[in-house]
C-alpha cells in the first residue's frame, strides 16, 4: 500500500469518528463554526518547519507568557503540558480554562492541603461546570501541589455565551495575575481553538501589550496531515508555525476524536443523551480500520465483546474449563483487555483506545487462525505471551503511531531507580535478563528450549507483565519495517502471524528473533520526546 492510501484510510476513519462525535452532540453553532475555521484556515496557512525541542525551549525563555493548547477529553493533553512545564526552570504560574474565577478559593484550598480532592471538585462543581474527566487534569494539579505552584481559575460563568467574550473575560483575569505574579511566566492552557491569533491572543495583546507571548498548539488536525502526507509524522515532534506560534505533534487526529467518542459514550457528561453504547460496534469498527490499512479481509459478523460492566459475561465463561476460567477471572481482576478464542468473544476492560485495539489485534490474529488456544501459563509459555503482546502492540501502534515502548536502556534505567514504577522490580528484571539471553542467541546462535534458570524464581504476574514489556520491544521494531517497506501486507502477513498452536513455539520465537532484530527502531529511548 503507498503513503497516499494510507493517509486516505486514516483520514476517513477520523472523519468517520467525527461524522458519530457530531450526531451525538447536534449540529455546530454558526458561531463555533466560524470560530473553528478561522482556528484551522490559519494553520492550513501557515509555512511549517519541524525542528529539534531544544528550539522550542529556547524560545519559551524568552516569553512572559505561554500559551498551551488543551483536547479536553484527551488525558495525553494535559501529559502534554506538563512535560513542558516540568522542564522549564525558574519561578511560574499557572493558569487554566478547566476552572473559574469564582473558583479561587478552592484551589488555592486544595493545593495547600486544606481540601481533601472529593471536597474540592464538589466545591468547584466539577462535573457540572467543566464536564470532561478530572482523571485528565488531576496529575497537573498534583504536580503543582508538590512544587508550590499556584494554579488560578480563568474561565467566566456558564452565563457568558460568546467565544469572543470569554476570550476577553480570560484575558482580563490574565492581567490581573501577572500584576500579582511579577517576574513570573504565566502558563496559560486553554482549548486548541482559542488560540488562534484573532482569539485568546488578540485578547491577551489588548490587555498586555507589552507581553512576550508564545503559543503551543496541541497536534492540530489540519497540521497532523500535512506533516503526515510529506511522510515525516514519525520524526516530527516539535512545529515551527513563526516565531511566536508553535505546535506539538503529539497525537493522531483519529485518536483524539475517538477518545472524544469514547468520553461521550461513557456517559461521563450527564448534560449529553446517547443511546447504549454496544462494544462489539466499538471494536468492530477498528478491526475494518486495521484491515483496510494491512489490506487484509476480516469478516467481523462472528465477533462479540463484553464490556465490564456486563455480568452476562460470567454467565458466558461458565462453560469454559476451570484452568480458563482462573486465567479469565485473573484478567478481568487485573483490568486487562483479551479475546478469548475458545469462546469466540472477547472483554473489554475499559472504553480506551489501547484497550480496544487490543482486543481488536487479538480477534484478527484469530481470524488469521494462529491463535486459537488463550495462553494460560505466561510462565510455561512465555515466548508465546511475547510474541502474541508483540503483534498486539504492532496493530496498537499502527493506529497511534506515536506511541512509544521501553528500549533496553529504560529498563535499565528504571532498575537503577530507588523507587519503580507499577511494574514492579521483578519484571523489569525478568525483562532484562530475558532480552540479554536473546542477545546472547544472537551473537551465538544457540538457543535453549527452556527458559533461564535465574527467571524461574519469578510469578507468573512478573511473567505477564514482562511479555508486555517484551513484546512492546518486538512490536515497536515490526511497526518501524512495516513504514520502511521492509515487510508488506498481506504478502508478508505470516511473518507477523506466527502460529501460537505450534508445540515447538520456542525454535520458531527464536528464529523469528533473528529477523525482527535485524531491523532498526527509530528512537533511543522513549522518554525522549515531549
Amino acid at each position: 500500500m503507498d503513503s497516499t492510501q494510507l493517509v486516505q484510510i486514516r483520514k476517513d476513519f477520523y472523519l468517520n469518528i467525527r461524522k458519530k462525535v457530531e450526531a451525538i452532540l447536534g449540529q455546530e453553532s454558526k458561531a463555533l463554526k466560524t470560530y473553528r475555521e478561522t482556528y484551522e484556515r490559519e494553520i492550513n496557512k501557515s509555512n511549517w518547519q519541524s525542528l529539534d525541542k531544544r528550539h522550542l525551549f529556547s524560545r519559551l525563555k524568552q516569553a512572559d507568557i505561554v500559551l498551551f493548547g488543551d483536547f479536553h477529553a484527551q488525558k495525553q493533553s494535559s501529559r502534554g503540558f506538563l512535560r513542558i512545564l516540568r522542564k522549564m526552570k525558574g519561578p511560574l504560574v499557572i493558569a487554566v480554562e478547566c476552572l473559574r474565577v469564582q473558583d479561587q478559593a478552592a484551589i488555592d484550598g486544595y493545593l495547600a492541603g486544606e481540601l481533601s480532592e472529593k471536597d474540592f471538585l464538589a466545591k468547584v462543581a466539577w462535573k457540572k461546570h467543566w464536564g470532561f474527566p478530572w482523571e485528565n487534569y488531576k496529575s497537573l494539579f498534583k504536580w503543582a501541589q508538590q512544587n508550590k505552584i499556584r494554579i488560578y481559575g480563568i474561565n467566566s460563568s456558564t452565563q457568558m455565551r460568546s467565544l469572543h467574550e470569554r476570550d476577553l473575560f480570560s484575558a482580563k483575569a490574565v492581567k490581573d495575575i501577572a500584576a500579582a505574579n511579577k517576574g513570573l511566566k504565566i502558563f496559560i492552557q486553554y482549548g486548541d481553538l482559542h488560540l488562534a491569533s484573532s482569539h485568546l491572543p488578540k485578547a491577551l495583546k489588548r490587555n498586555l501589550p507589552k507581553a512576550n507571548t508564545c503559543v503551543i498548539y496541541q497536534s492540530p488536525e489540519v497540521l497532523y496531515f500535512k506533516i503526515m502526507e510529506k511522510q515525516k509524522e514519525l520524526s516530527t515532534d516539535v512545529v515551527k508555525l513563526n516565531q511566536d506560534t508553535w505546535a506539538l505533534n503529539g497525537l493522531p487526529p483519529w485518536i483524539k476524536w475517538q477518545d472524544y467518542l469514547l468520553h461521550l459514550e461513557s456517559g461521563y457528561d450527564k448534560r449529553v443523551k446517547i443511546l447504549d453504547v454496544d462494544p462489539t460496534d466499538t471494536v468492530a469498527s477498528t478491526v475494518q480500520f486495521l484491515s483496510k490499512l494491512f489490506g487484509l479481509e476480516i469478516n467481523t459478523d462472528s465477533l462479540s465483546v463484553y464490556s465490564a460492566d456486563d455480568d452476562s459475561f460470567f454467565n458466558k465463561i461458565e462453560s469454559c474449563s476451570p484452568a480458563l476460567r482462573k486465567k479469565i477471572i485473573e484478567n478481568v481482576q487485573e483490568g486487562i483487555s483479551f479475546y478469548i478464542p475458545e469462546l469466540e468473544c472477547g472483554y473489554l476492560a475499559r472504553y480506551s483506545v489501547n484497550h480496544i485495539t487490543r482486543v481488536a489485534a487479538q480477534f484478527a490474529y484469530y481470524k488469521e487462525g494462529c491463535f486459537a488456544k488463550t495462553v494460560l501459563d505466561p510462565k510455561k509459555d512465555f515466548y508465546k505471551a511475547i510474541w502474541l503482546e508483540a503483534v498486539t502492540y504492532f496493530f496498537a501502534k499502527v493506529k497511534n503511531p506515536k506511541r512509544k515502548t521501553d528500549t533496553l536502556q529504560d529498563i535499565r534505567n528504571a532498575l537503577q531507580k530507588e523507587q519503580f514504577d507499577d511494574r514492579g522490580k521483578e519484571a523489569l528484571m525478568l525483562s532484562l535478563t530475558q532480552k540479554l539471553t536473546e542477545m546472547q542467541f544472537l551473537s551465538q546462535g544457540k538457543f535453549k528450549a527452556g527458559l533461564d534458570e535465574s527467571i524461574l524464581k519469578y510469578g507468573k504476574k512478573s511473567f505477564t507483565i514482562s511479555a508486555q514489556i517484551l513484546g512492546g520491544m518486538i512490536g515497536e521494531k515490526i511497526f518501524y519495517a512495516f513504514t520502511k517497506k521492509i515487510i508488506k501486507f498481506p504478502q508478508n502477513r505470516k511473518l507477523i502471524f506466527k502460529d501460537l498452536n505450534s508445540a515447538t513455539f520456542h525454535r520458531v520465537y527464536f528464529e523469528s528473533l533473528e529477523l525482527v532484530e535485524s531491523w532498526p527502531i527509530s528512537f533511543k529511548s522513549k522518554y525522549d520526546k515531549l
